[in-house]
This record gives C-alpha cells, structure tokens and sequence, in this order.
C-alpha cells in the first residue's frame, strides 16, 4: 500500500546486519509544511528535542525552511522487532517508556501512518527524542495555566480564557520549577503553532500586552487594487500572534488582547479578510472607533493594576499596525510613543536599533529609514503600560507588500521586535 510516509526505502528488508545499523524512518514534506506541523504528522512532540534531532539528521539550520515534495528523515528508528518485548528488543529496564513507545506505535497504525502492527512485520519505530526533552531538568519549568489574583487564588475567568488560547498563559517559576514541563498548548496560535515550547525562563516576571489594530467591523488599512483585497488587521494579528509566541518561548506573561479563535498564525500569501475578532476572545469590538478604543485600553489597564498590586513591576504594552500611504511611497517599520513616559521613548529606540542592525546586515545598500515620534494616538496616551505603537509598512506599496505577504518577512518582523523588546 502506498502512503505518504516513505518508509526506510526497499534496502530495509534486507537483513539489517548488511548495513549495521537502524533506518530512520522518512517522509515527503506536504506544501504548506514546516518542521513542526511534519513531525505533528507522524505524532512526534514538536519540542526543541524533537526539532534538534530533525534538523540534525538533515544536516539544516532550525532557520532552514524545508522544501514541499523533499524527502526528510525522521527522528524515528525502525528498530527489528526480536518477537519478545520492547525492553529486550532495545535493551532498556524502563518499562513506562516501552508503554510509550507501544502506544506511540499504535497510534501511528490507527491514523494509517503505518501499514502493520510491528508484531506482524517485526518493525518497531523508536522516537531518539521523544521521552528524552522532559528528563533533562526540572530548571526550564511549566507555564502556569492562569494567574493569580491579589489573594492568591485562581481566577476561574482567566482559567476559561486560558483553556480556549486566551489571555494567553503566563509564567510563575515556581510551578515552572515544580512541575518540570517544557511546553504549552495554546490553541489560538493555531494548527502547527499551538505547541509552544519553554526554551528558558530569561522574561519570567515580565507582562505584555500584545495589540493587534483595528478588528472586528474594522479592517483597518486596504488595499483593493491588489490582486487580492489585503485587510491591515489581518497581517497585524499573524504578526502579533508570531510575537506573542516568541515572548511566551522565554516565560513571559502574554495577554493577547484582540484575538480570533478561527486564525492563527498561517503562512499563506494572502490573509482572508473576516470581521470576527473579539476583544479577549469573547467580547464584540464595537463599530464606534472611540468606544472601540475606550474598551481596549480598559482591558489593558484591569489587568495592569492586577498585576501592580501583585507586585509585577515590568509591564508593557505593543500596539501593531499596517500604515496606508500613496502606493508610490515606501516606507520602513516605524514607531509611535508617550513622550511623558521616559521608558517609552527608550523601549522604541531600543526596537529601532535592532531594525537598524538588521537592515544594515540583510540589505546592507538599502538603508534603514525607520523613525521613532511621539503622537497623540488615543491608545498611546490612555494605556497605562510603557506602550510601543508599530506601524509595519505602507499596505499598497507593492515593496512594502512583500514584507506582509511572505510568512518568513513577517516572522521576520516578530522576531525583530521581540528582540528590542527584551533588550534594556
């Protein structure tokens, strides 16, 4: 039977003593595919375990994109079954981990990943990393599920929210420490991205606020005369979710506040234009732009002083946006902050040094002609949190375009500015 795993090619039924090692099982990258979403597909884990072993075995970079009808390993071994036990076969005492790998090879039969049950072909798939990632140490730690109050107690609200991607889960080392898990489910990243993986605890202590434009009613900045209708809010929100994704990676508090449980984080060209965000993930974004904005900065500014008296003391708050000029104008990533909070003015230096950097090491003849100002935007001015305002391009100039239509530009952008964020 033919399926979309390629397994170990026709050269494994010989006898695995011809070649004197195990095969790794392999498999043929789908369009649309990045490392995570492939190994979600064979059931593996898309911890940085996992992905290490992959790139590894391929010889790429964790930067690397694969390549859609390549063929890959896979961090499986097809391991010849002795007919016995899985312990005997591989030599190991740990019998919660042979249930693992029992169970693991189930599975891949029942989802027709695998033709036979190893007991009938005596092929085993063995995961090099799958069990191994949550054994290293207990110092990487759990993301806690929801905060909690001035009192100490949980919040069953922010417990609900949490459950369906938001706000979004934040970090309390102590249960990090306790409970030694490494990862995170977050449902409103979406299909491939929803497995967030703790790499360390470096922005534990810290809260953020991600904002992403308009919503809702509102689409923000369009451009009709493209080929296909471009909406601002649309490209804003992939990039906040791509951001939000980064801070929570290092033990960040992230509270996404405009969300929509049907788009997470894609990488396709062209972001379809839907008007059914909501505030917190449950409340309706009013039509009246004041209301709108009052309404948002109230959300923040709840939360803020929660946190306050909880004793949190670094707080921020980044608003994304896509700019609409004259189509003939470009324009570079820019930003807007409170000129009567000092730590604004810096925090949005900070972010355009880096894009600075970047632009001098990415397109070193180009130049860099971001700006940092301060405006009398209604969110920078009544959000009680250092506030970053980003403006992310021009949406009708066809360069600019390009920064918001490629997925990598625009997880480009999110890696860009988590970096200024976290830089003091």
């Amino acid at each position: 039977m033919i399926r979309s795993v390629i397994f170990v090619c026709i050269f494994f039924i010989f006898s695995q003593n011809v070649f004197g090692a195990d095969q790794h099982a392999i498999a043929k990258v789908k369009k649309g595919d990045n490392i995570e979403k492939l190994l979600k597909r064979y059931l593996l884990t898309p911890h940085t375990c996992n992905i290490n072993a992959f790139c590894d075995l391929n010889n790429l970079e964790k930067k690397n994109k694969i390549i859609a009808g390549k063929v890959y390993k896979l961090p499986l071994l097809i391991v010849a079954y002795n007919g016995k036990s899985i312990r005997t076969t591989l030599g190991i005492d740990n019998l919660e981990k042979a249930k693992k790998i029992d169970k693991l090879n189930t599975d891949l039969l029942k989802a027709g990943i695998r033709d036979q049950h190893y007991k009938d072909n005596n092929r085993i798939w063995v995961p090099v990393s799958e069990f191994e990632c949550g054994e290293e140490n207990e110092d990487t730690g759990q993301i806690a599920i929801a905060s909690s109050d001035e009192n100490g107690g949980r919040q069953n609200e922010e417990i609900e929210e949490s459950k369906r991607g938001g706000p979004s889960p934040g970090v309390t080392p102590t249960e990090l420490k306790r409970k030694g898990i490494k990862e995170i489910n977050v449902p409103l990243m979406g299909p491939g991205y929803d497995i967030v993986h703790v790499e360390d605890l470096s922005l534990s202590g810290n809260v953020y606020y991600i904002i992403s434009g308009h919503g809702g009613p509102d689409p923000g900045a369009v451009c009709t005369e493209c080929s296909e209708m471009l909406c601002e809010d649309e490209y804003a929100y992939d990039v906040a979710l791509r951001l939000a994704r980064n801070l929570m990676q290092h033990g960040a508090t992230v509270h996404v506040i405009v969300q929509d449980a049907n788009d997470g984080i894609r990488d396709h060209l062209h972001l379809k234009c839907d008007n059914d965000e909501l505030l917190n993930g449950k409340h309706t974004i009013p039509v009246n732009q004041k209301k709108r904005l009052s309404e948002r900065a109230s959300a923040v500014n709840r939360l803020y002083h929660k946190y306050r008296k909880q004793g949190v003391k670094n707080q921020k708050a980044i608003e994304i946006h896509v700019d609409s000029r004259n189509k003939n104008t470009r324009q570079d990533v820019f930003f807007y902050y409170n000129k009567e909070d000092k730590k604004g003015k810096k925090l949005a230096e900070n972010v355009q040094d880096v894009f600075a950097s970047k632009y001098d090491k990415h397109q070193k003849d180009r130049g860099y002609k971001g700006y940092v100002e301060d405006r009398g935007i209604y969110m920078v001015r009544n959000v009680l949190p250092t506030m970053l305002f980003v403006e992310l391009a021009n949406i009708r100039n066809a360069s600019d375009q390009k920064r918001l239509l490629i997925n990598t530009n625009r997880q480009a952008l999110a890696n860009w500015l988590f970096e200024g964020l976290r830089k003091e």
